[in-house]
Parts: structure tokens; C-alpha cells; sequence
């Protein structure tokens, strides 16, 4: 209990290593017999020698890695067009696991690699946090709790199938970054900004304004001090934004920006966009629900007109039901505070995700006592609430996009962590702020 109670900037080198070591074993035991699992769920995943069969891997992952590793194209079919689709995946998660695979195709090694790098993402941004603000060890051990302790989280933090993996990662962790007296985790901010652009289609909202707001912040609060730091995350996101826009121009003849960052966004929002979304969601799968029956019926020559098609199909239906629509976004919001079944599934039934229960109660404990904090403060201490605000703005910058379309949980994992760590942050008084 001792060594619990010592001061996080005491740590010798060789302490901190040793610490780091231990909790990476058992990290490694852990998620060895997650694997175990995961493979036994999925078998056609790997061949006899256990390497990973890429084509395999689900949500259109699978096709467009195949034809990286095997024919070094950034090209892919997408069900159920006859066309070639450049712009149908975001870089960074398939070039992520196609750098892991050169290397070797074993499972194990993919699977271990990546999450070695999450930890220890996790475990060093988490330590410099808390050295500069003289934190405890028990500190220390409670936030690195906070990102594995739930079974659902920890499979979404683990999983080789979908970018949402990573997401969870850096999302959380920059409200750690921006919030530290470290210039460096400070810079590494501009560095998740880019990676999350990259990342997922949904976080483009998140990642086009809020560089902007915490600009403004650091501004006010810390005149120049942190001022050309934050320059570099808006000089890292436009690099973002160039780097795949370039290529989408090159390839597919337009600039792929914000909702058009992903050629078949709008085709997959026909999953919504139908009279059966208010019905199914959240219970089942809203793949079940596309709209594959014109997609078979029209000829398409390229994803731009895939893009623009069923764009003005979308329009057509929300211009036309708005009500139907605007009962769906209330079901989408239902379901992210209070929802505590399993949900995306391809068949009914009302089992209950019992992980759920601690993330859904501790989001709405983070968003009530956010929202009194800042009224409290602006009212009694006539102070700008400049830390409860960044939380605010990143809890609905993050799910903005997803309201608009649809959650699943794996989707909220990364607002499931963001609020814990604002209430540890809230409790324990972690903030430069």
C-alpha cells in the first residue's frame, strides 16, 4: 500500500520498466486466451499454419487487404457493384495491418503486435499525464483499469476485425493530451488528429473542428504556450485531408472530404434510410436492411456516381418522411444512453450485454455532472469551464455523425472510455485547466 501511495515522478527508470513489463505479461496472458476465442469463434479467419487468410476479414476489410498484400492495388469490390472501388475504406487501419502482414501473416503475431502498441500507447501517454500533475501510483493503476476492466470494451480494444479498435484507443487518449502540462503528449495530439481522420468516416466532424476549439482554449487560458503546438494538430489534419483527397482525385476523379470521404458512405445509409430502420434498430443488424435490390438494378461506372446516386436517394426519402426520420434519431439517442441489450445482431433476441449496465450509468453520470459543472461555474465563479467543455465538445462532436446515421456499441466504446476518464480526471483533479 506503500509503494501505491508514491509519488509517480519518484519512479526510477529501471521501476517504471519493471512495471511496464508486469502489467504487459499479464496483458499478454489475457489477450492470449482472448485469441483463443476469437479464433474457435472464427475459424475461416486463418489456414492450417495459422496465417491469416486477409480476404476473410469482415466489413469489406477483407478484399481490399487481399489485393494490397497479393497484387499491391488499393482496390476492392464492394457488394454488390460490379465496379472497382478506390475510396470504399479509409487508409490507415488496412495499411496498419498490411505493414503488420509483410512482416510476418502469422495471427499471432498481428494480433499480438497491434495490441502491444495500444497498450503501451495507452500505459506511457497515461503515465506522463499523471507524473506532471504529481500524481500517485494508485492513480496510475485506477486509469489504467478504466480501459480494461469492462469485457465488451476490452473486445473492441483487442479485435483484428474493424478500425473502431484503434479508434478507442486515440479518442480517449487525447483528452488526456490536451489536458496535460506535457508539451510533448500535447504534440502527439496533432498526431492522433491525423490518424483518426484516417481512420473512421464518422470522425471527420470531430476531427475538422475541434483542433479549432482547443486552439481557442489554450489560447485564451495559456496566451502562446501551447500555441504552435496546436497549429500542428489543424497542419497535420489538413495533411489528412490532402493526402486522400489527392489520391481520391487521382483515382476516382473527385476530392473526398468530410461525408464524401468514403465513396460508399451514402450507400450504406440506406440501411437507415428505409420505413424498416425504426423497426429493426437496434436489435438487428442495419446490413440486413441496404438497398441492394436498385444497386443491382442500375449500372454504375464509377463509385463517384455510386456516391451521388444514392445521395439524392437519401434526400428523396428524409424530404419525404421527415417525421419517420426524426423518430429513428430519437431511437438512436434512446439507445446510446439506455440501451443495455446486445444489438446489430442477425436474428431477435433480447439478451442482455450485462457490460452495458457500468458504461451506460457512468456516460450519463459524466454528461449530467458535466453539463451542472459548467453552469455552476460560469454562474457562481463567473470562470470559462474550459475542462468540462472539452468534454462536452468531444462527447457530441464524437456522436454527432452517428445520431445523424446509427450507433452500435462498438461505436461507443470510445465515448464509454472518454467519460470515464473524465470523471477519474473530475475526482482526482487531472487537468492543466
Amino acid at each position: 500500500m506503500i509503494f501505491l501511495g508514491k509519488k509517480i515522478y519518484e519512479l526510477s527508470l529501471k521501476n517504471l520498466f519493471f512495471i511496464y513489463l508486469t502489467l504487459l505479461s499479464f496483458f499478454l496472458i489475457f489477450s492470449y486466451f482472448y485469441l483463443e476465442i476469437y479464433i474457435n469463434k472464427f475459424p475461416n479467419y486463418i489456414d492450417e499454419n495459422n496465417d491469416l487468410i486477409l480476404r476473410s476479414l469482415p466489413f469489406d476489410l477483407g478484399d481490399l487487404l487481399h489485393n494490397l498484400y497479393y497484387k499491391n492495388e488499393y482496390t476492392q469490390k464492394v457488394y454488390p457493384f460490379e465496379i472497382n472501388f478506390h475510396l470504399a475504406r479509409l487508409p490507415l487501419f488496412p495499411l496498419f495491418l498490411l505493414t503488420l502482414a509483410k512482416i510476418n501473416l502469422n495471427i499471432y503475431f498481428i494480433f499480438f503486435m497491434k495490441n502491444i502498441l495500444s497498450f503501451s500507447l495507452i500505459f506511457f501517454s497515461s503515465y506522463i499525464f499523471l507524473r506532471d500533475l504529481n500524481k500517485s501510483l494508485y492513480h496510475f493503476i485506477i486509469l489504467l483499469a478504466i480501459f480494461w476492466y469492462n469485457p465488451y470494451n476490452t473486445h473492441v480494444l483487442l479485435s483484428l476485425s474493424f478500425s473502431d479498435t484503434l479508434v478507442s484507443v486515440f479518442f480517449p487518449l487525447i483528452f488526456l493530451l490536451i489536458n496535460s502540462r506535457n508539451l510533448y503528449l500535447n504534440f502527439l495530439f496533432a498526431i492522433f488528429i491525423f490518424c483518426l481522420y484516417l481512420l473512421k468516416p464518422s470522425i471527420w466532424f470531430f476531427c475538422t473542428i475541434f483542433p479549432f476549439i482547443i486552439l481557442l482554449f489554450n489560447y485564451i487560458k495559456f496566451k502562446k504556450k501551447y500555441y504552435i503546438i496546436n497549429l500542428s494538430a489543424i497542419f497535420f489534419l489538413f495533411i489528412a485531408i490532402f493526402s486522400w483527397g489527392i489520391f481520391g482525385l487521382n483515382k476516382s476523379n473527385y476530392f473526398p472530404f468530410a461525408s464524401s470521404s468514403n465513396s460508399t458512405n451514402t450507400f450504406f445509409l440506406t440501411s437507415m434510410l428505409n420505413k424498416e430502420f425504426n423497426t429493426h434498430y437496434p436489435k438487428l443488424s442495419v446490413d440486413l436492411l441496404l438497398n441492394t435490390k436498385v444497386s443491382k438494378k442500375t449500372k454504375f461506372k464509377n463509385e463517384k456516381e455510386v456516391y451521388n446516386f444514392f445521395k439524392e436517394e437519401n434526400l428523396k426519402f428524409i424530404k419525404k418522411n421527415p417525421e419517420y426520420y426524426l423518430k429513428g434519431v430519437l431511437k438512436k439517442i434512446q439507445f446510446i444512453l439506455f440501451g443495455i441489450f446486445e444489438d446489430g445482431k442477425h436474428e431477435y433476441h433480447n439478451k442482455i450485454r450485462y457490460s452495458n449496465f457500468p458504461n451506460k450509468i457512468l456516460v450519463n453520470i459524466a454528461l449530467v455532472y458535466a453539463f451542472i459543472s459548467t453552469i455552476r461555474t460560469i454562474r457562481n465563479k463567473k470562470q470559462v469551464p474550459y475542462f468540462d467543455l472539452i468534454f462536452l465538445s468531444m462527447f457530441f462532436l464524437y456522436l454527432a455523425p452517428h445520431i445523424i446515421a446509427w450507433a452500435t456499441s462498438k461505436h461507443l466504446v470510445s465515448i464509454f472510455l472518454l467519460s470515464k476518464i473524465y470523471i477519474f480526471s473530475k475526482i482526482f483533479k487531472c487537468s492543466k485547466f
